[in-house]
């Protein structure tokens, strides 16, 4: 709501003649430097020295009934100031200058401008996600303009602006790690930058802020990740390490540009996390069993599948730290290293970097390996070094993008391997999703301990695909995806669904988070 208060008909010229302030023959000047340059009177009898800007808003607020404001003799609270940027201030030719309560004090060169009037309302109503109350008060432009331009620009301003983002990432980055997240996003829009984070899969927003903090936000978080801070228009990556709340974290940064600005996401990694175990993880004890005993093997291909947080590389980690490293020679290819693993020789491939996985391999295959772990198996290159070091005597477990384990064969072939090597060589694929884990306190119904989602923390529901003699035989007859899923139901190979049925049924999770992630439970294949 705008507290306007007009007073009367009269115009200003009418005043100010009627008070003497300026006489006809000044005001028929002044009408004639409007005509050829047009403004407002005022500002015309300001420049031509006729009136002071003093006299001018004085004058104004007796036509109006809009007070004025002497902004060379009032402290600006930077607060309201903040509210929006300084390039709307300017176009409007206003700016906030105090805050009490509920109602925001904003000087104007002009309030009685319903236009500018309305465009300013609805800036403050993106900024705040509501309408304040406003009042509105007449100023000298000039007076805006040099309270702009301290605000924005001067050297002590900056400073203060640049502590206030360094203080207000390390408090973004400190309640992130005590959520547990395991990304933040900063993602600029029109008017507002909102920052979000991933909570056991999900996104929840943290804050909203005007889009006037976002360059020095930016800037900042930038700097810390050691990137080129004059460069906005590329993707950048890079990382930086903090010990935060008693933990030692990496934090992988990267930028993206968008029609708003540089959307920047960052991956947190708690390296003082421990290895969880298959069984911590959620694998059931058939599962286990089989795992171990695949990981035993001498030589072939063991592909997880399943997209992008599905926890892939927790299970390696998990299955890597119950082999026996002492009597092989375990050495990864990994995007980036999240975790260290004692006794592991772990190599971290970089996008753009010297090596690739195909390289990686090759480089590998030349140091004695017994277990290759290929990190990501995304191109033909890399998949026929991964199909080669499997035939040649070494146990091969690599990651592939593939919905489920029935598709990880035709994804293989897609690829270019050809299906009479391919058979024979897989030992198993396995497919996992996560699910959310129904709160221990309230049981899906919210409460305090779950911040009132009802879930806290996740599990893994998984599935996995032995190849014996029936299933090699389909995959040398490039057998499609359909095929191979009727054989594993002939040989009752539980699905992924069967698995998130059983954690349903244990009350470990929900249907309805089970059809978040995977669709309907009795749906058909």
């Amino acid at each position: 709501m705008i507290s306007i208060q007009p007073n009367h008909n009269k115009r200003l010229k009418d005043v100010l003649i009627q008070q003497g302030l300026i006489t006809f023959d000044q005001l028929h000047a002044a009408e004639e430097e409007k005509r050829r340059r047009p403004r407002l009177l005022g500002e015309v009898l300001v420049d031509l020295k006729l009136v002071t800007p003093q006299v001018l808003q004085e004058t104004l607020s007796l036509v109006t009934g809009f007070p004025a404001i002497n902004l060379k003799t009032f402290s600006i609270d930077k607060g309201p100031a903040f509210l929006l940027t300084a390039q709307i201030w300017r176009d409007h030719k206003a700016i906030a200058f105090s805050k009490a309560d509920s109602l925001i004090s904003i000087a104007m060169a002009d309030p009685e401008n319903i236009l500018l009037v309305d465009s300013l309302k609805s800036h403050l109503f993106e900024a705040l996600e509501h309408l304040p109350n406003i009042q509105l008060y007449h100023c000298d432009p000039a007076q805006i303009e040099n309270a702009i331009d301290s605000l924005y620009h001067s050297h002590n301003s900056l400073m203060g602006i640049q502590d206030a983002a360094t203080e207000m990432v390390e408090s973004i980055l400190v309640h992130a790690i005590r959520k547990g997240a395991s990304d933040l996003h900063f993602q600029p829009e029109n008017q507002t930058v909102t920052i979000r984070y991933r909570l056991d899969g999900i996104l929840r927003a943290l804050q909203v802020l005007h889009k006037s903090y976002w360059p020095q936000l930016c800037v900042r978080l930038k700097i810390m990740a050691n990137l080129d801070i004059a460069e906005s228009r590329r993707p950048q990556s890079g990382r930086f390490h903090r010990f935060i709340t008693g933990h030692d974290i990496d934090f992988r940064l990267s930028t993206h540009p968008t029609i708003f600005g540089e959307n920047i996401v960052i991956r947190l990694l708690n390296k003082d996390k421990t290895v969880l175990t298959l069984d911590e993880l959620g694998f059931d004890k058939a599962h286990i069993d089989y795992l171990k005993s695949a990981s035993d093997s001498p030589q072939g291909l063991i592909i997880l599948s399943g997209p992008t947080g599905s926890g892939k590389t927790t299970t390696l980690y998990a299955l890597f730290s119950q082999m026996d490293f002492e009597s092989r020679n375990i050495m990864t290819l990994e995007e980036p290293v999240e975790y260290q693993l004692p006794g592991i020789r772990q190599t971290e491939i970089k996008e753009g970097g010297i090596i690739d996985f195909a390289d990686g391999v090759r480089s590998i295959l030349r140091q004695d390996p017994d277990v290759i772990f290929i990190g990501e198996i995304r191109d033909e290159e890399t998949a026929k070094m991964a199909l080669r070091s499997a035939m040649t005597g070494h146990l091969v477990i690599a990651t592939l993008h593939a919905n489920d384990s029935f598709g990880v064969t035709s994804r293989l072939i897609d690829l270019g391997l050809e299906p009479s090597l391919l058979a024979g060589n897989i030992i198993c694929a396995v497919a996992q999703r996560l699910v959310r884990k129904c709160c221990a306190d309230c049981k899906a119904k919210g409460c305090e301990t779950c911040d009132q989602l009802g879930y806290k923390g996740r599990t893994l529901i998984a599935e996995i695909l032995p190849f014996d003699d029936d299933l090699d035989a389909l995959v040398s007859k490039n057998a499609n995806r359909l095929d191979i899923f009727k054989m594993s139901q002939i040989k009752n190979h539980p699905t992924l669904k069967d698995s998130a049925l059983k954690k349903v049924q244990d009350g470990i999770t929900t249907e309805s988070e089970v059809k978040r992630v995977l669709g309907s439970l009795h749906s058909s294949f």
